[in-house]
């Protein structure tokens, strides 16, 4: 009976989400480290006006990792969200791309407005092996980094960062 009602709550489904597109491969950059596990959120009831929720993220901002809280945003007119991704090379090196909006033709375009914050946890972050993480505050808007998007679609990882 239990697991019955376990099946039932997981495939009640969650928030709605925005249109989604794939990363480029030219906006992944090579980062020293992954960031740590992602936060616990509470997602807040849906605004007025809000036809997505976008889930928090870890973005990087001079080196450090900082928590991007999750919103409901109104998607813009025929825009898709590529959210931010983290793949490794095959020699290990690991490449982050931050999320981005873009517009039909696949160019990058502001984020909408949050028309509401989740709430996340506070706590320490700790790595796998049970170590402090040395991690930002939580914020709500992402840095301004320019990030150089080509509308090609697709995800693919060089070797090194060098390209060799």
């Amino acid at each position: 009976m239990v697991s019955g009602m376990l099946v039932i709550a997981a495939c009640s489904g969650g928030p709605p989400h925005p249109p989604l597109s794939a990363q480029a491969t030219s906006a992944l950059t090579p980062v020293e480290m992954g960031p740590p596990p992602g936060r616990v959120e509470s997602i807040p009831p849906r605004p007025e006006g809000a036809d997505a929720w976008v889930d928090g993220e870890w973005v990087q901002r001079r080196g450090r990792w900082y928590w991007l809280l999750g919103r409901w945003v109104t998607t813009p007119k025929d825009a898709t969200y590529s959210p931010w991704v983290l793949v490794r090379a095959s020699d290990g090196t690991p490449f982050y791309a931050p999320s981005v909006w873009r517009d039909a033709a696949g160019a990058v375009v502001a984020a909408p407005r949050a028309l509401s914050y989740a709430t996340a946890s506070g706590g320490v972050v700790v790595s796998a092996e049970g170590d402090p993480e040395d991690t930002g505050r939580v914020i709500k808007t992402p840095p301004s980094i320019p990030v150089p998007v080509h509308p090609d679609g697709g995800l693919q990882v060089p070797d090194r960062p060098d390209g060799g």
